[in-house]
């Protein structure tokens, strides 16, 4: 099985145990089932494609430059993580820019559980 499958597996089952949640909380007040599906399905989208987002824009280096500087300020104060090699701004970028993961697999399968709340949207309005 290919990374991204994996991935995408795995944000989709992160999805199932967040809209489950949400299902059982919104179950214990007596809503309906079709609005408690509902509503499990988009807060696993929001919360899927938000996440996805935002390690989108980090893959861009948005979040670089405040990483370092808390990095460094860490460092400052508890002698003991400073490593022996002083990291300049340049060289953490670079070594950030190893490590970044596409956030796609993230984004499409929020982007999955976005229309199938659309779709049990649908349903609660035609069962109402």
């Amino acid at each position: 099985m290919k990374q991204s499958t994996k991935e995408f597996l795995l944000s989709a089952a992160v999805g199932a145990v967040i809209a489950a949640a949400v299902f059982a909380l919104n179950f214990s007040r007596d809503y309906s089932v079709t609005r408690c599906l509902c509503d499990g399905l988009f807060v696993s989208a929001v919360m899927l494609l938000g996440i996805g987002g935002i390690r989108s824009v980090n893959n861009k280096g948005v979040f670089d430059v405040l990483g370092y500087g808390v990095k460094t300020t860490v460092e400052t104060f508890i002698p003991l993580l400073r490593k022996d090699e002083k990291e300049d701004l340049h060289q953490y970028r670079e070594r950030k820019a190893e490590e970044r993961k596409s956030p796609r697999s993230m984004l499409l399968a929020g982007a999955a559980y976005l229309a199938a709340s659309v779709a049990a949207l649908g349903i609660y309005y035609a069962v109402k």
